[in-house]
């Protein structure tokens, strides 16, 4: 069972390379950090972020807030009879930084008074507070990533008309 949620996927297009990245400047505006309101108005564009040479980090346009909506890293592949691109989908570097000292803490809390129980220094009872958080912390964490991960995904594959190889 996976903690921190990362996902990887290769995607195949019948689309030429220079023709994906068409595709995607099509689809992407610039970053704009700190935007307040609703960010979908502007352009119909599906995806904020940069293409860099054959590769592009990207987030979904959503007007609301969710702190695990993944960010897309892609890599740009040309093949002799499409193009494939590697997809990692994976929540903001700072999201993962403090989702690891959550779980770490808690963890923490959760075996110190496991062992105070076991020991007599506490009630057994006192365990259920960080077991309660770190299986919080955990479906935050899943559930928040996997709704966004799954339109972030159609998206993207709507985009290049792509589907996920096998």
């Amino acid at each position: 069972m996976k903690i921190l949620p990362i996902e990887k996927l290769t995607l195949i297009t019948e689309l030429s390379k220079s023709k994906v990245i068409e595709e995607l400047n099509l689809n992407i505006r610039p970053k704009q950090n700190f935007g307040f309101g609703n960010k979908n108005v502007e352009s119909g564009k599906k995806f904020e972020g940069n293409i860099f040479g054959d590769n592009f980090n990207v987030t979904r346009i959503i007007n609301y807030k969710n702190s695990f909506l993944p960010e897309i890293n892609g890599k740009i592949i040309e093949k002799l009879n499409g193009t494939e691109i590697e997809v990692e989908l994976k929540p903001a570097g700072f999201v993962m930084g403090f989702m690891i000292l959550w779980f770490g803490g808690v963890s923490f809390g959760f075996i110190a008074t496991l062992i105070g129980a076991i020991i007599g220094e506490g009630p057994i009872y006192a365990c259920i507070i960080p077991l309660f958080m770190l299986l919080m912390g955990f479906g935050m964490s899943k559930f928040g990533f996997s709704t966004e991960s799954e339109k972030s995904k159609k998206d993207i594959i709507e985009i290049l008309q792509a589907k996920v190889k096998k």
